[in-house]
């Protein structure tokens, strides 16, 4: 369709808001016009952007461009490279665009229902439906065709911005982006995503403690005159479903269902909580005992920061009374054989017994194993008081008291443990130095890939959660660093633990990180 160019007014004219974009549809269709719509992030502009722009307008009279919003960009670390307004300064300068808006959602669907273009237009990459890993585009051809409108893709050439930031915008250190030059000659985010889809066929039994964290967030004032304290103001409060509850939630985003054994007390409030905040695959077998309570983490945080300043912990951690220990003994008798692999959450908290530490490890299955070491255990609680699992996960700190050894080499350490446990596969995170994983071929190690750090709390439960699954599923110990440490990396830009481990995110990192 010949096209006849408008004379730009200027970026601010060009720029709209999604709602006026409505009254430049209608005046579109009174003058009998054709409008396309592309929507995307647009981090970097490219010539591949203004090939697909270009091939836009040469379909249609008017080209709209709706941007993806800040919050919602999902490509990993350091993105976007440049903010919202910037990216919607850059697209206004582009001569083949009439107008650029910033979107309201996720995603495009709902846009087109609003404006219902006459064409959506994507790239060329796009067109092969195992491309798009979000599965978003089939849900926007759906909206498209419900608007009256088609879906077309342009023929330009393909160019990737993610692959452009990777080389010229990295947030990361040399050392990271060496090590990530390297890992991507030996493999493709293609292959790894395939792996991490293989394992929807899995049935996990997680067996732990299950935790309410409880976030009050409250502005510091000073101190009380009349008093060593400081005082402050009481803002809001949030609860999260914490622990082995956490840990279930993570793995139950990978695969087909996810089982959690737990100990809860008599208040029915924290049950229906939990069983609230549990993806819909995912069935808790709770043990109520009345001599004890759900176990409750009260954290005082201050909001613009998160910095959290006191903590109160609601809990009986001495051992389960030896009733519970037979019935809970009972219940994991029956559910283990049910399973492909048990994962093993132990906060130390008195729910997992010597008997019963002993009985899960002389299960046949799979085990995956954590043990964590915190204020309330005093670092009595190590993966030495097991005696076997077929993967561990831990931190330096909880490797060095199962050692015995407040100095000397990390990989001796886990060596040594990893034998003790005959574990195949032993994972060792460092923070923000990374972590190392230790098998029969070695050991590995790769770089911490976080870039911005919101709150640390739950980030090695999902690192775990998920590297659980990954190790059943004989996964190379290169592949399992760089997956933790993907991870790990998600993890800590949620606040506690909001919101579990989103596969289609994780895919999109991985996606982004290896172009």
């Amino acid at each position: 369709m010949a096209r006849v160019m408008t004379q730009p007014a200027g970026r601010p004219a060009k720029i709209k808001r999604l709602k006026e974009l409505e009254a430049v549809m209608r005046a579109a269709r009174k003058a009998g016009k054709k409008v396309a719509l592309c929507h995307g992030v647009f981090d970097v502009m490219h010539p591949g952007h203004i090939v697909h722009f270009k091939e836009a307008a040469q379909r249609a009279d008017l080209v709209i461009v709706t941007v993806t919003p800040d919050r919602f960009v999902n490509k990993g670390p350091g993105r976007p490279v440049f903010d919202e307004s910037l990216r919607l300064e850059a697209l206004a300068a582009v001569e083949y665009i009439d107008c650029v808006a910033l979107n309201e959602w996720p995603t495009a669907v709902e846009t087109i229902a609003l404006l219902k273009p006459d064409f959506y237009v994507k790239g060329a990459e796009y067109a092969e439906p195992g491309r798009d890993v979000t599965r978003k585009i089939e849900d926007e051809e759906k909206a498209i065709r419900a608007a009256g409108g088609k879906l077309v893709f342009t023929a330009g050439f393909s160019s990737s911005s993610s692959s452009i930031i990777n080389r010229f915008f990295s947030a990361y250190p040399p050392e990271t982006q060496e090590y990530l030059r390297d890992f991507r000659r030996r493999h493709d985010s293609a292959g790894i995503i395939r792996r991490l889809k293989r394992l929807s066929s899995l049935r996990a039994l997680v067996v732990g403690e299950a935790i309410v964290d409880e976030y009050c967030y409250c502005i510091p004032m000073g101190k009380s005159p009349k008093e060593t304290i400081v005082s402050t103001r009481f803002s809001s409060e949030e609860r999260f479903a914490g622990g082995a509850a956490a840990t279930t939630n993570h793995v139950a985003g990978f695969c087909r269902e996810a089982t959690l054994v737990t100990v809860l007390g008599a208040d029915k409030g924290d049950l229906d909580f939990l069983s609230g905040k549990l993806r819909p695959n995912v069935r808790m077998l709770p043990l109520i005992q009345s001599d004890r309570p759900t176990i409750r983490k009260r954290r005082f945080v201050e909001p613009g920061f998160l910095t959290k300043m006191f903590e109160i912990q609601l809990l009986n951690d001495s051992a389960l009374s030896a009733d519970g220990e037979a019935r809970l003994g009972a219940i994991l008798e029956e559910q283990m054989p049910k399973y492909d692999l048990v994962i093993v959450n132990d906060f130390g908290h008195g729910m997992l017994t010597k008997k019963l530490r002993d009985l899960l490890s002389s299960g046949r299955k799979f085990m995956a194993l954590n043990t964590q070491t915190n204020s309330a255990n005093m670092g009595f609680n190590t993966v030495t008081n097991y005696r076997r699992a077929d993967f561990a996960a831990i931190d330096e700190p909880e490797l060095r008291l199962a050692a015995r050894e407040k100095y000397g080499s990390i990989t001796d350490m886990a060596a040594r443990i990893r034998r003790s446990l005959g574990a195949k596969k032993f994972v060792v995170s460092w923070g923000p130095r990374g972590s190392i994983v230790l098998s029969s071929e070695g050991w590995t190690a790769a770089p911490a890939l976080a870039t911005r750090v919101v709150d640390r709390t739950g980030a090695g439960d999902a690192l775990f959660a998920l590297t659980s699954p990954c190790a059943y599923a004989g996964m190379a110990p290169d592949i399992l660093a760089f997956v933790g440490n993907c991870i790990g990396a998600m993890a800590v830009e949620t606040v506690c633990n909001r919101e579990p481990v989103d596969p289609v995110r994780l895919y999109k990192f991985v996606e982004s990180l290896l172009r």
